[in-house]
Order: structure tokens, then C-alpha cells, then sequence
């Protein structure tokens, strides 16, 4: 188990002491070179030859699991001088009980972890070095314990491995970022899972995140100084329901945010029977473009724009290998919700297949009348037909069909929910090295072109472009660089994710301003809603809100119980 997902993405030095480790002991630094390739991550046994300080220092079970108390305090001691006074200390400890060792030394055999150590003891004498616990958690797998082990048990026998997150000075104030998910297939894991997971690698950070459809509750400050609250995409179902939820994050003091990644005009009816309250209740809003954020801000002034970004940035490309292999130029398609924009693009795909035949291949992740409407046997279906017609496949499927094509297509027709999507596939395209042949809508403003990427206007220009790119490898390669060093430099979520928390906490600071705000703008509907409100109130108990929708935002009932 490697363990870059704990240590703070933002780090540009970062120390991993690994002790007498075995020799295919794997460290963190290669997975964590991907979320940050700035940092400087040095690798050592113990501290021996190290100097200077480090924004992180990630301690291994090898050096520390055998360590008697007094021992261990003083290393962790020794350790905690070349951490910064704002860095953070992660220590690992496998779990003596876990079952695999119980296992092995009933059978005779070596322990699987050389440890004495128990949790308990490492938490001590973190403590008694001076530092202070921020997280106790636990790494398990599935085991199959016996019957007789079980019932003599009394350890953790699933948890392979503790750890330990500490700090040296006084810890920053607990805050909690909780999301309601209105939509989690699509947008949710680039607008609420990636940056929960950059957050939660920060001192005192809390995640929740809960679907629309599960029962979940609001936290008290006495639980978490800090409370942010983010409904993504959930539209509420009627003005009642939203005003009545405003009314207990007022209550509870927390920030009120709305995360919306699409132009609402696909749902307009839903947001208009409800005076827009979904933008007008909350505190301020964050989206993904500046289109959307100048629509947005006709309801709430408080709109700022967190782009899309990749989460880690892959090894790059050995295009000198691929090309020995003389394998066909694979042309890529894969996008939900384009199919009017590929459709147009059918015609001029089939005559580019005619006219190379074998030379070129295609790789269609898409509906799977697009796919046979392609006239060529040189075509791959990239997913399962028989699962949502093969759009629905896991991101790593996604990201090594991107990573073996050569050219990658996308395209947007120029209309008002096109222009507010963000660029995202183009970088993930540049990330993988299959370089973009992409409408101006959107893309134009990203894209260099003829350096990271190239635009296509009309027909003959889609056509004079695309041949250009098959019949020219080293232009691929050259644009296929440029735009991966683009990436590499500005677009990973290590680069932005302290944007948002930052944003946050500057909101929590001006809290009561911007409730009274809100409070006056939704003021001036209550009037037009009062039937509305009274059946709202006489069917539920006042400190309960129900939240329901039927837009296509996938929304649907929960109740959020007083606390």
C-alpha cells in the first residue's frame, strides 16, 4: 500500500523515512510525483544523511514498528526538527494482529509484519513528543478468519495498517465541507470527490458527503468551528422547501454554497416554478466557467469560477516506442450528452476511413448507433454495449483509451449549454497525449493553436487539419508535448484546490453579511409563495426540511432530522 493520498497535496518537499524495509518495499513518491511533480520527495532509510526542512514527513512502520517507548519518542523527537512549523508528520504502523500474521505464526511461520508496537503506543508517544494527533485511521482488506481465531481474537484483524496524521504546533480550527450530491455519475467525481480528496489531505479538513435519497444530518459548531455546506445540483422542488432549508443553515450558522457545472437552461422550468431559489438562498456559488458564472450572477453577485482540473498527471508518453510499432492512427470519440455534435462529424469520418483504409483505426466510446454508423472495420466499441450503450465506463478505462489514440475528437456545436461546458476533456486529452482537434466553442479559448492543440471551423478545415495530423507523426508528437507541458504547469487540482478553501474560509468570515443578503433577496417572493409555505408548514414539523426533486438532476426525497 502506497499512501500519497494522505500526504498534503500542496507539498513541495517531502521526506518518507522507510527504516530496514524489504527490498520490494514500495514508497509513495512515484504516485505522489503525479499529484505534485514539483515537489521535491526525497527517499531515506533513517535520518542519517537528511538536511534541511520539509513541508511533510512520512514515517514507515519498518523504522519505527520494533521501537521501545523512550526509543520512539525520541526519534519522533528528532524527526519533528526537520518538519516546518506549518507541515504535517504521517506515521504508518502495520497491525500486529492482523490476521495474516496470527495465521502465520500458528503455522510456524515468520510474522507477515515485523512489529511490537501497538496503535495505542505510537499515539503516545506522538503525544509524548510534544506534536498533536489530527487523524487516528485504519487500512483494511477482506480476510477469512476462522472460526477458532475470531472467538480468541481481540484485535482488529482486518486492518493490515494504522496512521497517524500530527502536527506541531496548534492545530487549525475543525472544518467540515459536507456535500448533498444531486448527481453522482458525471459531475460528481470532478466537482466533489476529486477536491474533498485534496481537502482532506490538509490539517483539521472533514469531509462528508451524502446522495440526494440518503438520510444525513447538519452538524453544531461545537463539532466543527467551520461548516460549509455545497448542494450540487439538487434543484429544490418547490420555493417552500428551499426558503425552509436557508432557514436552518441560517440557524446553525453554516456557509450555504451552490455548485452548478451546466447551464441550467435544460432544467429552467424546474428553477423558474421556484423563483430560482437554488441560487438565490445560498450564501454564494461556484461553477466551472465564466459563461455559467455571468448567467449565475443575475441571481446571486457572490459567483466565482473553479476550472476543471486534472487529479493526478500521467507518466508520459514513449512516443519513439510507439512509433517502431507502426500500429494504425487511432482517432478517438468519447463524451455523454454529444451526440448531435458527432453526428455531424459522420460523413467526413467515413471518408477519411475510405480513403486510408487500414492506416487508420477508430476508438468510440458513444451510442452504439454512432458507432455502427462508422463505416469501417477498423473500429473499436471502448465499454460494455449492453451497460448505458457503452458511456459508462470507469475513469481508468476512459483515461488508457485516450492514452492509445493518437488524435482525439471534440466536438461542440455552438449553442447556449455548449458554451457553457469547460475544457476538461481537453485536458485530459493533453494529459494522455492524444492531441485535440476540437470546435472553437469552448476549446478556442484554451487551446494554442497549431502548438497545444488544433481548431477546426468548418467541413474542409476538420478535413485539411485531420489529414495533416495522420500523415504528420512528429507534428503529433511535437503538439502532443506542448499541450502535456501545459498541464504539468497549470491544470492539476494540486495547484488549485487551496483556492477553494481558501475561498471558503474568507465567505465564514463575513458570514452574517452575507445571510443578510441572502435573506433580503429571497424576502421579496415570500409573498408570491405564502400558500405555498403555509401547506409547506402545516404538513412539516418546523425543524425538519424535505428536500424532493423530479428533474432530470436525479434528485429525490430525504429528510433532515433536528439535531
Amino acid at each position: 500500500m502506497t499512501f500519497e493520498t494522505f500526504i498534503p497535496a500542496r507539498a513541495k518537499t517531502v521526506l518518507e523515512l522507510i527504516g530496514d524495509a524489504p527490498a520490494d518495499f514500495e514508497t509513495s513518491e512515484e504516485k505522489f510525483l503525479e499529484i505534485q511533480p514539483d515537489c521535491s520527495y526525497t527517499v531515506a532509510n533513517d535520518l542519517t544523511k537528511v538536511d534541511g526542512l520539509f513541508d511533510t514527513i512520512l514515517v514507515q512502520s519498518p523504522l519505527i514498528g520494533t521501537l521501545p517507548n523512550k526509543k520512539l519518542v525520541a526519534l519522533i523527537k528528532k524527526v519533528a526538527k526537520h518538519l516546518k512549523d506549518t507541515g504535517t508528520l504521517i506515521f504508518t504502523l502495520d497491525n500486529i494482529g492482523h490476521v495474516d500474521n496470527i495465521n502465520a505464526l500458528l503455522e510456524g511461520k515468520p510474522p507477515k509484519f515485523k512489529v511490537t508496537l501497538t496503535k495505542d503506543e505510537l499515539q503516545d508517544a506522538i503525544q509524548d513528543a510534544g506534536l498533536n494527533v489530527l487523524r487516528s485511521l485504519n487500512a483494511g482488506r477482506g480476510v477469512k478468519v476462522t472460526r477458532q481465531i475470531a472467538e480468541l481474537a481481540k484485535t482488529e484483524l482486518a486492518v493490515f495498517v494504522y496512521i497517524f496524521t500530527a502536527c506541531k504546533g496548534e492545530p487549525p480550527k475543525k472544518t467540515l465541507v459536507q456535500t448533498l450530491i444531486g448527481e453522482s455519475t458525471v459531475c460528481a467525481p470532478s466537482r466533489v470527490h476529486m477536491p474533498n480528496a485534496f481537502f482532506m489531505t490538509e490539517q483539521n479538513v472533514y469531509i462528508v458527503s451524502s446522495p440526494v435519497g440518503k438520510p444525513y444530518k447538519l452538524f453544531d459548531q461545537e463539532q466543527f468551528e467551520r461548516r460549509i455546506f455545497i448542494n450540487q445540483r439538487m434543484c429544490f422542488p418547490s420555493f417552500a422547501v428551499g426558503l425552509n432549508f436557508f432557514n436552518r443553515l441560517r440557524e446553525k450558522e453554516i456557509l450555504f454554497i451552490s455548485e452548478m457545472d451546466d447551464h441550467p437552461v435544460l432544467w429552467e422550468n424546474d428553477y423558474k416554478k421556484t423563483a430560482w431559489i437554488n441560487f438565490r438562498a445560498v450564501h454564494a456559488i461556484q461553477t466551472s466557467t465564466p459563461y455559467l458564472a455571468d448567467f449565475l450572477s443575475q441571481f446571486n453577485p457572490h459567483v466565482t469560477v473553479f476550472a476543471n482540473q486534472l487529479r493526478r498527471l500521467p507518466p508520459p508518453r514513449d512516443f519513439d516506442y510507439e512509433f517502431k510499432q507502426k500500429r494504425p492512427v487511432t482517432i478517438f470519440f468519447g463524451a455523454l450528452n454529444r451526440d448531435g455534435d458527432f453526428i455531424e462529424l459522420l460523413p467526413l469520418l467515413n471518408k477519411i476511413a475510405k480513403q486510408y483504409g487500414n492506416k487508420v483505426a477508430f476508438k468510440i466510446l458513444s451510442r452504439r448507433n454512432l458507432f455502427d454508423a462508422l463505416d469501417t472495420e477498423n473500429k473499436t466499441f471502448v465499454g460494455d454495449m449492453n451497460k448505458y450503450e457503452g458511456q459508462f465506463i470507469s475513469y481508468d478505462a476512459y483515461e488508457a483509451a485516450i492514452r492509445s489514440s493518437d488524435i482525439a475528437l471534440l466536438p461542440l456545436r455552438d449553442n447556449e449549454f455548449n458554451r457553457s461546458k469547460s475544457d476538461l476533456k481537453f485536458i485530459e486529452c493533453a494529459g494522455s497525449g492524444a492531441v485535440a482537434l476540437a470546435s472553437p466553442v469552448v476549446y478556442a479559448k484554451t487551446i494554442e493553436e497549431g502548438k497545444t492543440g488544433f481548431i477546426y471551423r468548418d467541413e474542409r478545415e476538420f478535413l485539411n487539419k485531420l489529414n495533416l495530423l495522420i500523415k504528420n507523426r512528429n507534428l503529433r508528437r511535437m503538439v502532443a508535448e506542448k499541450a502535456y507541458a501545459y498541464v504539468r504547469a497549470e491544470r492539476l487540482m494540486s495547484q488549485h484546490y487551496e483556492e477553494r478553501l481558501d475561498w471558503y474560509r474568507e465567505l465564514l468570515l463575513r458570514l452574517p453579511e452575507l445571510t443578510a443578503e441572502a435573506a433580503k433577496r429571497l424576502e421579496k417572493f415570500i409573498p408570491q409563495f405564502s400558500d405555498e409555505i403555509a401547506k409547506f408548514k402545516a404538513r412539516y414539523s418546523p425543524d425538519s426540511s424535505l428536500i424532493a426533486s423530479n428533474n432530470p438532476n436525479r434528485g429525490a426525497e430525504i429528510i433532515i432530522p433536528e439535531q
